[in-house]
């Protein structure tokens, strides 16, 4: 097997409705809209924003949206269809999900949605045959402990340019850590596990599809994947 960017997306805000929020109105509404049960859809601040406020860290939650557009950025890069990246999903609850490079994540955000609350339930997609999606690690520590740590995307972290933090976790081989959540910081428990932890672009808070696109840009001008590319067809 060779040499891969291991990158996850971490504390995401993608969760099931929690069992609180069942009777909300605003919950039961979009529940029988959507023709499903409260507890089997996803917390979403666009659909439940008044049914959040009583949430513990509800500024960290319900943006499902953060992990669609990124996976979408992800698995469209060059760097995937190579067959050059791993990608993983740490959820609210703590566990971790593979996400097999050759995913075609559904551009509809109500399609991806449905996705993955199936994913949360049944824990792979597609329930049957080979899963494209499915659960690896139970929790953040059992990934960390497997991998040998983390390097993580931090605002606070030592100020490195996209290209360097690229050459340090595709060739030490350490998973990539790009926070999901759309505000706040990341929890005691996940900067425990980071090895390393970097900041681009001076710190300035960028979003996690932006953090990422940025990371693999730079991967494949150093790899040379647009070049062996563009030698191939001029010949």
């Amino acid at each position: 097997m060779g040499r891969k960017l291991k990158i996850i997306l971490l504390e995401s805000a993608l969760e099931r409705v929690p069992r609180e929020l069942w009777g909300h109105p605003q919950v039961v509404r979009s529940a029988r809209r959507y023709g499903v049960r409260p507890g089997d859809m996803l917390l979403d601040k666009s659909l439940h924003y008044n049914a959040m406020s009583t949430l513990s860290q509800k500024w960290k939650r319900g943006r499902p949206d953060i992990v669609h557009v990124a996976l979408l950025n992800i698995l469209d890069s060059p760097l995937a269809s190579m067959g050059l990246l791993d990608v993983y999903l740490h959820v609210y609850d703590g566990r971790v999900f593979r996400v097999l490079p050759e995913t075609r994540i559904p551009k509809s955000y109500e399609r991806f949605r449905g996705l993955m609350a199936q994913l949360l339930e049944v824990e792979r997609v597609p329930p049957t045959g080979e899963p494209l999606i499915y659960k690896a690690y139970d929790s953040l520590s059992e990934f960390a402990s497997d991998h040998g740590g983390l390097i993580l995307l931090w605002e606070r972290g030592t100020p490195a340019s996209p290209g360097y933090v690229f050459t340090r976790a595709y060739y030490s081989g350490l998973p990539l850590g790009i926070g999901a959540f759309p505000r706040g910081d990341f929890k005691r428990s996940t900067l425990r596990k980071a090895r390393e932890s970097y900041s681009i672009y001076g710190g300035y808070p960028l979003k996690a599809w932006t953090v990422a696109s940025r990371i693999l840009c730079a991967g494949e001008e150093i790899i040379g994947v647009g070049a062996t590319s563009s030698s191939s067809q001029s010949s």
